[in-house]
């Protein structure tokens, strides 16, 4: 199998919301949710007698199509004088025109030859990467309990510890057990997906084993900013929320809002870049992702425009092909949407509990904690913490099976993302105004219902 494969896309998408009679359903699971004494809750409707915004006005990006979205430059670590944390100022400030003095491509447009050591094997297998979990299980731990805020926890150089799932034997005992009970050695006849020649479901489990493999592969280092001179970690969460907008703009698949985030790190973990080219890493890598996942993406001269043409469509062109290069033409990164689809597999494809979960897997974006974390892990997590924020029951073994982590592996992220949620304006402001409109059954305002409810 070519290692530039990836799983075809569920025609199950957010569009399409099939009712499929329940799957490899545990015998537990009727008597478990029969048992919950809360109700189920839908999205559409907040959890209070009004649907009424939590927090802010909705100021919708679509209402500004015609508006480029604007980029607040942030400032250096040299020339830095204030809080990091701080609220973001509402007196956006208007991106500054780039250095003319683009020179030669291949050697200074991004400031470096400087190559950071990559914390990943390269060949790296499975059972490799359950070895390094196992290695990071008391940063997890220690991640979780104490100190709740979002400020990424740190080393005593100041590094960002990476957050990975806990591996044990016993969990790893709990998932041999659940996926010999569910493994069959041939396509099920009662199950709807074998049927549907887009579903693949005779190479589904393979897919999705050489998925996770290459997940691990092809993992960003989570201490790169470390070896960068001018970057800092909350100007990374600044080019974020400015994508954001970009990505909104152009209605994009939420695969290539991932994809790009991960270019971006894996080329920062390559090469370091100086603060004044660091939003055209950010475009650049918007752009190849869009011609990786997209139909019909962005043009050039549109991409241009969005940095009111500081760079010419030539240079553009040239840093393209330059961070191909330095990714080594590895563009297949299996992003969190295809694992999230798997999980829903146990659900029924449920859209709520999907459209909800969507919310949660995009604020781990704005989080440096998170920037290594396997996407298959972000995606279980965010799926548990939806069920567990609509009533949908308890983690069942369909749902171990299908997403390949236990509850107790999903707890302490869950409970990390809903720290992330305490403070939206702050942490993810694009992010939440993004998921309180209507057409994603205004997610982001239900969780803050919630929380002003159970917290």
């Amino acid at each position: 199998m070519s290692k530039h494969i990836v799983p075809p896309r569920s025609t199950y998408g957010e569009e399409n919301n099939h009712v499929i009679r329940p799957q490899y359903r545990s015998k537990n699971q009727g008597a478990a949710e029969s048992a919950n004494p809360q109700p189920r809750l839908a999205l559409g409707q907040l959890p209070t007698e009004q649907n009424r915004p939590i927090l802010v006005e909705n100021n919708r990006l679509k209402n500004n199509e015609n508006k480029i979205p604007v980029y607040v430059e942030p400032h250096s670590k040299e020339s830095q004088s204030q809080d990091h944390d701080s609220d973001d100022t509402e007196d956006s400030i208007e991106f500054e025109e780039l250095e003319d003095d683009f020179g030669e491509l291949d050697q200074d447009v991004l400031d470096s030859d400087q190559q950071p050591q990559s914390l990943h094997s390269t060949d790296s297998e499975i059972e490799e990467s359950i070895r390094s979990f196992t290695q990071h299980r008391h940063t997890l731990q220690s991640s979780t309990t104490g100190d709740t805020s979002t400020t990424a926890p740190t080393t005593n150089s100041g590094s960002v510890v990476p957050l990975l799932p806990v591996w044990d034997s016993r969990i790893h005992h709990e998932l041999t057990y659940v996926n010999s009970k569910f493994q069959r050695d041939s396509p099920d006849e009662d199950d709807e997906d074998t049927y549907d020649v887009t579903m693949v479901a005779e190479y589904a489990p393979d897919i999705f084993r050489y998925m996770r493999q290459l997940e691990a592969r092809l993992s960003p280092n989570p201490r790169y900013m470390d070896s960068q001179n001018e970057l800092e970690w909350h100007m990374r969460r600044t080019l974020v929320d400015w994508l954001v907008q970009v990505h909104s703009r152009f209605n994009l698949l939420p695969e290539t809002l991932f994809l790009t985030v991960n270019y971006i790190d894996r080329f920062l973990s390559k090469r370091t870049v100086s603060a004044s080219r660091f939003q055209l890493v950010g475009l650049v890598a918007l752009f190849i992702a869009a011609k990786y996942e997209e139909i019909n993406c962005p043009s050039i001269q549109e991409v241009a425009s969005l940095i009111n043409n500081a760079y010419s469509i030539d240079d553009l062109l040239r840093a393209e092909k330059f961070m191909i290069d330095i990714l080594e033409f590895e563009m297949g990164w299996p992003g969190p949407m295809s694992f999230l689809r798997r999980t829903s597999k146990a659900d029924d494809y449920d859209f709520d509990t999907r459209t909800l979960a969507k919310y949660f897997l995009e604020i781990t974006i704005m989080d440096s904690k998170l920037v290594a974390s396997p996407p298959s892990w972000l995606a279980a997590g965010a799926h548990y913490l939806a069920r567990r924020l609509l009533n949908r029951g308890s983690w069942t073994d369909a749902h171990i099976f299908y997403s390949g982590y236990t509850e107790e592996q999903l707890t302490p992220l869950a409970d990390m993302m809903v720290q992330m949620c305490r403070h939206p304006l702050r942490h993810h402001r694009t992010i939440f105004e993004k998921y309180s409109e209507r057409r994603y059954k205004r997610s982001a305002e239900f969780v803050q219902e919630w929380m002003r409810m159970r917290l």
